[in-house]
C-alpha cells in the first residue's frame, strides 16, 4: 500500500482503518506510529486514556472486542519487545566473546 495524493476530503471510518492498517507491512505500520507520536506528542497519553476508558465501557456492555484487540497489540508487543532486547544482548555478547578470542 502506498501513499495516495487526494485534492478533496475523504472520510475514513473505522473499519476502513483498521482494514488499512492491516494491509500494511511492519515497516509501514512502524511508520504509522511514528507518524502518530509526530501528530500527537504527549497528548497521545490522554487521548488513550480516554481510549482506555470507552473499551472498558463497551466491556462493561459485554462487547469485549476491543479489549481484546487493544490487549493482543499491547500486551503481546511488550513482550516481544523484551524477548527482541535480549536477543541483542546475546548476539552483543557473543561479538564480544568472539572478539575475546581472537584477541
Amino acid at each position: 500500500m502506498s501513499a495516495i495524493d487526494v485534492m478533496t476530503s475523504v472520510s475514513v471510518s473505522p473499519d476502513q482503518m483498521a482494514e488499512m492498517f492491516w494491509e500494511m507491512n511492519s515497516e509501514q505500520q512502524a511508520d504509522f506510529f511514528a507518524k502518530l507520536d509526530e501528530i500527537a506528542g504527549y497528548k497521545l497519553c490522554l487521548q488513550m486514556a480516554s481510549v482506555v476508558r470507552e473499551i472498558q465501557e463497551r466491556g462493561d456492555r459485554g462487547d469485549h472486542a476491543a479489549m481484546n484487540g487493544f490487549r493482543t497489540m499491547l500486551a503481546h508487543s511488550q513482550a516481544y519487545h523484551e524477548e527482541a532486547m535480549d536477543y541483542r544482548v546475546w548476539g552483543a555478547q557473543s561479538a564480544i566473546a568472539r572478539m575475546g578470542a581472537q584477541a
